[in-house]
């Protein structure tokens, strides 16, 4: 899958190629998007219909993961293109939220397109410093 190649180079080049499968990745309502330009992939953002960690109940919540964009390529805004994708779909879905963790140095680009940080930073072992970062669907973009 082009998904996982492209989620190995840019966010687990240093470990084997199965750590970027994630579990959901083949669940029938789990979201792959890709962008391509000139035929070529350069991002990847993947979305599970999955609760945060805090809440037990939730079930309109969306988990966005592995989003990744070819690294000559970033601050181009192909991110942003990708999240507010992401976004679009949840909430056509009927989502209320959409939660992530976000690395610890793409924390602000979340916050640029209206996530919120909630907690203390934690760390992912061998992968680095995180935030958990949420983004409401009912407020305009």
């Amino acid at each position: 899958m082009e998904t996982r190649h492209l989620r190995h180079a840019v966010l687990r080049p240093n470990q084997p190629p199965e750590m970027a499968v994630y579990p959901g990745d083949d669940d029938s309502d789990t979201l792959h998007l890709g962008l391509y330009r000139e035929s070529r992939l350069i991002g990847v953002a993947s979305l599970y219909r999955e609760p945060p960690p805090d809440s037990l109940r939730t079930t309109t919540a969306w988990r966005l993961r592995g989003m990744a964009v070819d690294k000559a390529l970033q601050g181009y805004g192909y991110g942003a293109t990708l999240l507010r994708s992401c976004l679009e779909y949840a909430k056509q879905q009927g989502g209320t939220q959409v939660w992530c963790n976000a690395r610890s140095t793409a924390s602000g680009f979340y916050r640029s397109l209206g996530f919120s940080q909630k907690g203390d930073p934690f760390e992912l072992p061998g992968i680095g410093l995180h935030y958990f970062m949420w983004s409401s669907l009912e407020s305009p973009r």
